[in-house]
């Protein structure tokens, strides 16, 4: 491990919180020292303080940048996620095991994103318990972080690191080391790590149909849709058919990829390679058999990878959802009386539940692509744009009133719905009007989902529109320490504080925002709106002008749902000259 001095690791933690809002303490310098291990040698630079000398001069700004992934490495913990590590200690495992065993060859694991191996060691210590000796098991770990992947090798891990680990469980399979625990050697058997790039069009180390299970979680939400649907073409492939990939609860694929089916294990939505597709076929490449091996020839028919009765659920198909497009015409010369050019649409006493929009307005689909929605116009500048929406179901049963008076529908947010579906169905109350619903259906979908991102920042979101900014910045908050590099959560924790009047709070978080994703054309929009309010107008411009010049770059959709927010490329593009035409009409100051 590198040798970095204390001082050097304060310096670097300011700096990263001051550009990014990125809070490492302490406890967290074991990942400053990775990320250091990592980004160093690429330089060329063999001392910290020369390297901290690089990062604040010139092009200091992109190697920053560069390191950020790096240093978050560190945030992961053992058996993270206790439903999906509930299905595969009861369910998952079990039943791939034993079908290998059928099979007389190796359960194949891929812990795709490894980091720095606490979720394989966590698969290797459940395998273990369920009586598979390490020869036949094939768990592959991998990451991008080469550092990061030799600490995993080594298998230490400090006391706080280790905390989730039952006494049992450490007793068996660690001893105790100076300042933590060391993985048995019996433990890391079990594991080969490796270094792997997720991005490369092609897994040369992968059969095809070779995997019985591939653990991907948290990795995906940092990709743009053309990455993460070739990665899922080539997770399919490599999957046997009836093999399963876990994604992180803040992830889905519902409207970005549909060939996986959606099947419930245990409380734990997972993704399954139907069990009758044996035909996925990448174009034709050398691909190496490792880990596991490949199909063989197409044997007599076995029952179905994991019973119906695992399974409570049948699986969950996005595209059966109705899909078509609307327009509604905009005149973009329209202008109320002393409006702000470009103003953000504003949210204030929320409408009455009892008036809910008519099926015909027009949609907005923020966050990554998930469940869309019906949203009512209230005067954004970017209704004229064409998008497809989903129609849902509404809900029949009126909410019951509370001793206090609040709504609460207890029968609209059936637990055994995929977490995404029951976001939808609160988003559908936020369109109605019904925001005090909407919150405790996604207060109550925190509760039974806790990990989950997308609803945490929806949530935030309703409380900035209900005037709850105190909570709202609490939630974005708790965002940002589960993800510490979550752009949304800084842009949305911008336009509440930008609500509120707190434009020094609003600069701040866009600042920090556009410091992780400078190509972010939403965010220089809203730090114009910012400028303008604060009556920077030569800024105002330059930020606008920005935000055009953003889109020459694909633009993401963010995670988490915000009615109203231009999100497409044309609306940007619309809202942004329309301000800044308004701005170039005013006279300088």
């Amino acid at each position: 491990m590198l040798n970095v001095s204390n001082k050097v690791l304060q310096q670097l933690a300011a700096l990263l919180l001051e550009r990014a809002g990125l809070k490492i303490t302490p406890d967290g310098f074991h990942s400053l020292r990775l990320a250091l291990s990592t980004r160093m040698p690429v330089l060329g630079v063999e001392e910290p303080e020369r390297y901290l000398q690089r990062l604040n001069g010139p092009g200091g700004e992109e190697e920053l940048r560069s390191l950020l992934p790096l240093v978050t490495v560190g945030h992961t913990e053992f058996f993270r996620d206790a439903k999906q590590f509930r299905a595969l200690e009861k369910s998952v495992l079990p039943d791939l095991l034993a079908r290998a065993r059928r099979e007389m060859r190796k359960v194949s694991v891929w812990s795709a994103g490894c980091a720095t191996g606490e979720e394989p060691y966590s698969v290797a210590m459940v395998l273990a318990e369920l009586g598979a000796l390490s020869v036949e098991v094939d768990l592959w770990a991998t990451d991008l972080n080469l550092a990061a992947v030799e600490a995993a090798r080594q298998g230490r891990f400090s006391q706080r690191r280790a905390i989730s680990i039952s006494p049992e469980r450490l007793s068996r399979f660690f001893r105790p080391v100076e300042d933590g625990y060391e993985a048995l050697t019996t433990l890391r058997e079990y594991i080969r790590f490796d270094g792997q790039n997720l991005a490369v069009p092609v897994f040369d180390k992968v059969a095809l149909g070779s995997l019985d299970l591939i653990l991907c979680r948290n990795v995906i939400i940092y990709f743009d849709l053309p990455t993460i649907r070739g990665l899922m073409d080539r997770f399919l492939a490599a999957l046997r058919p009836g093999g399963l990939l876990f994604l992180g609860y803040s992830e889905s694929l519902f409207k970005v990829y549909d060939r996986f089916e959606m099947i419930e294990v245990d409380g734990a939505f997972v993704y399954r390679r139907p069990p009758g597709d044996r035909g996925v076929r990448p174009p034709p490449l050398r691909i190496h058999p490792y880990p596991g091996t490949a199909t063989q020839e197409p044997r007599a028919p076995e029952p179905e990878p994991f019973s119906p009765a695992v399974y409570a659920r049948p699986p969950v198909d996005g595209a059966a959802q109705g899909v078509r497009p609307r327009t509604a015409p905009v005149d973009p010369s329209v202008r109320g009386p002393g409006a702000m050019s470009g103003t953000f649409p504003t949210v204030g006493t929320p409408p009455a539940a009892s008036a809910p929009p008519p099926v015909g307005t027009r949609s907005n689909d923020l966050g990554r692509p998930r469940i869309t929605v019906e949203i009512p116009t209230v005067g954004s500048l970017d209704a004229g744009r064409t998008r497809p929406t989903v129609e849902l179901p509404a809900v029949q049963m009126p909410p019951r009133a509370t001793s206090s008076g609040e709504p609460s529908a207890p029968a609209a947010w059936p637990k055994l719905l995929p977490p995404a579906e029951r976001l939808a169905m609160a988003v559908r109350k936020m369109t109605q009007g019904d925001f005090p619903g909407a919150i405790a259906g996604v207060e109550r979908l925190l509760v039974d989902e806790p990990s989950d991102l997308d609803a945490l920042l929806t949530l935030g979101n309703l409380y900035s529109l209900t005037g709850r900014i105190p909570e709202a910045r609490e939630t974005f908050a708790q965002a940002i320490l589960r993800e510490p590099l979550c752009v949304e959560a800084r842009v949305f924790g911008g336009v509440a504080a930008l609500q509120a009047g707190e434009l020094k709070e609003a600069r701040s978080e866009l600042g920090k925002a556009l410091f992780l994703e400078p190509t972010l054309a939403i965010g220089h929009y809203l730090l114009a709106q910012v400028q303008e309010r604060s009556h920077e107008s030569d800024s105002a411009r330059r930020s606008y002008r920005n935000a055009i010049a953003q889109l020459r770059f694909p633009q993401r959709t963010l995670a988490g749902h915000y009615p109203e927010m231009p999100d497409s490329a044309e609306a940007i593009s619309r809202a942004a000259r329309y301000a800044l035409a308004a701005l170039e009409e005013q006279p300088p100051h």
